[in-house]
C-alpha cells in the first residue's frame, strides 16, 4: 500500500514537471518574431516584399530556417557531414 502511494507521488511531481506555462510560451514566441522581424525583416523588404504582409513573414520564416540550417549543418558530429560517408567514400592512409 505504502509502494502505491509512494509511486503515484511520484509519477504527480513528475507529471507536474512537465506541465508548461502557456502564457510563458507565448511571450517566448512573441519576443522571437519580434528578434526576427528585426533581423530577417530589412533583407525581405529589399527582395521585394511589401513590409508587414503575409508573404514577408513567409520570407522571414524561411529566411531565419535556412540560417538555422547552416549553423546545424556546421556543427554536425560528422567530419563530411554524413555518417555513410566512410562507407561510400573509404579514406585511404597512404
Amino acid at each position: 500500500m505504502k509502494l502505491r502511494i509512494i509511486t503515484v507521488l511520484a509519477s504527480l511531481v513528475v507529471l507536474s514537471a512537465c506541465a508548461s506555462n502557456p502564457a510563458a510560451e507565448q511571450a517566448r514566441a512573441t519576443q522571437q518574431m519580434a528578434y526576427k522581424m528585426q533581423v530577417y525583416g530589412p533583407a525581405c523588404e529589399k527582395l521585394g516584399f511589401a513590409k508587414d504582409t503575409d508573404k514577408w513573414r513567409e520570407c522571414i520564416q524561411r529566411e531565419y530556417e535556412q540560417s538555422i540550417m547552416r549553423i546545424q549543418q556546421y556543427n554536425s558530429p560528422y567530419l563530411y557531414g554524413s555518417p555513410y560517408y566512410d562507407r561510400y567514400y573509404p579514406r585511404r592512409w597512404y
